[in-house]
């Protein structure tokens, strides 16, 4: 097999991984902790913790990925995140359930930023503009896959045991961390020997990333970075509501979500097709402003009206728009990254996204608790206008 060929294949199989647990996770998680009796709050709070506590983790897992090795930063992640998720199938502690969730919080730092790093410069794809979308693409499209097949397992599973799914989870990432260990490959680039433990590395890459985001002819990066804050705070309060808003307001069992988020993830893998096509055609500022003003009516479209029937093809709309801003956003700031600290701009962009997804989860659930399900929904609405007006100020 081609290097390149391989270089594809391992990173699109470990898209495929993340897709099936996102899935699972998006679809079932919040329901399977309220079914074991804890308070909406707590859980949405233990999210934002969670994910908070993750971002202190980021710069140390960039510094093994950018100085030692993106293979070992990736073999790091999938066993930790094996334990994780075996941890939260055995245990019904509220308490020991937080620590193995935390966990898993943890292992995706080691995986944030090192995939891509590892891909894009192995290819040597970072300044082609037309290779580098296609690769984000047809990850994005392989993610989108294992969403799928992730419903339809959780369908089938939740119907005999909701706990299984965790335990399932768990077994795909020991898989994919044998296969990490035996095929993958790192070329074009060197490990750096630098004189200082990890702590330290951390810090010499963490102030390489601050500096050059804030450096003067750094401009569209900065504006990327806001206008993910802002999209991430939209997509991560919606996803809290959507399962709520299925079983309480449409009286759906938990096993019909993930099986509608499985049809849907079928319709959203026409989005990196559509992000190939705008991107060939159309600088990333026209695509990303189109595709939010789209998503901010397709949230708007699924709160106001009392049918299931519009509120999937609503949710199925923002899914493609969704995986197309996701593709462009990535292809974006990728084409923006330095090479050499590229997995540490990763992590960077990785805490950007924990701290607005924090804020987004804990508010989410006071706002669900205080103002309800759809008043919260359309605020959701208002920030994804909000991040296309920010992407007007882009030149790219």
């Amino acid at each position: 097999m081609k290097f390149s060929t391989k270089v594809k294949t391992i990173r699109n199989g470990i898209e495929f991984s993340h897709g099936m647990r996102r899935a699972l996770v998006n679809a079932l998680i919040l329901i399977y902790f309220i079914s074991l009796g804890f308070n909406i709050i707590a859980v949405t709070t233990l999210f934002a913790i969670s994910t908070l506590i993750m971002t202190f983790f980021e710069f140390p897992t960039g510094a093994i990925a950018d100085y030692d090795s993106r293979k070992k930063s990736l073999m790091i992640s999938f066993f930790l995140m094996a334990v994780a998720f075996f941890g939260i199938f055995l245990f019904k502690n509220f308490w020991i359930l937080a620590s193995f969730w935390i966990l898993g919080d943890i292992a995706w730092a080691f995986s944030s930023g090192a995939c891509s790093a590892w891909a894009i410069d192995a290819l040597r794809y970072v300044k082609n503009k037309s290779k580098l979308v296609k690769l984000i693409s047809k990850g994005y499209i392989f993610e989108k896959g294992g969403r799928v097949l992730g419903g339809l397992i959780g369908f089938i599973i939740v119907a005999i045991s909701f706990r299984l799914i965790w335990l399932i989870i768990s077994l795909n990432y020991l898989i994919l961390l044998f296969i990490i260990w035996k095929y993958m490959e790192e070329r074009n680039f060197k490990p750096e020997k630098v004189p200082h433990n990890y702590i330290k590395k951390s810090f010499i890459k963490a102030k390489e990333s601050f500096l050059y985001l804030m450096h003067k002819n750094n401009l569209e990066l900065r504006i990327l970075i806001l206008g993910g804050a802002i999209s991430t705070m939209t997509i991560s309060s919606f996803f809290i509501c959507v399962p709520l808003m299925f079983v309480t307001i449409f009286n759906l069992s938990p096993e019909f979500i993930p099986g509608i988020y499985s049809i849907l993830a079928i319709v959203a893998i026409m989005g990196p097709l559509l992000a190939e096509k705008i991107a060939h055609k159309k600088e990333f500022k026209f695509g990303l402003i189109l595709l939010f003003f789209i998503i901010g009516i397709s949230i708007i479209s699924f709160a106001i009206f009392n049918s299931l029937i519009i509120s999937i093809i609503s949710l199925g709309i923002l899914m493609i728009m969704l995986a197309a801003t996701d593709v462009l956003e990535d292809s974006a700031l990728q084409h923006e990254f330095d090479s050499k600290i590229r997995a540490s701009l990763g992590s960077l962009n990785s805490i950007n996204w924990a701290i607005a997804n924090s804020i987004a989860v804990f508010l989410t659930g006071i706002g669900i608790g205080i103002f309800g399900i759809i008043n919260t929904l359309v605020v959701c609405a208002g920030l994804a206008f909000l991040t296309a007006f920010i992407y007007l100020f882009l030149k790219i």
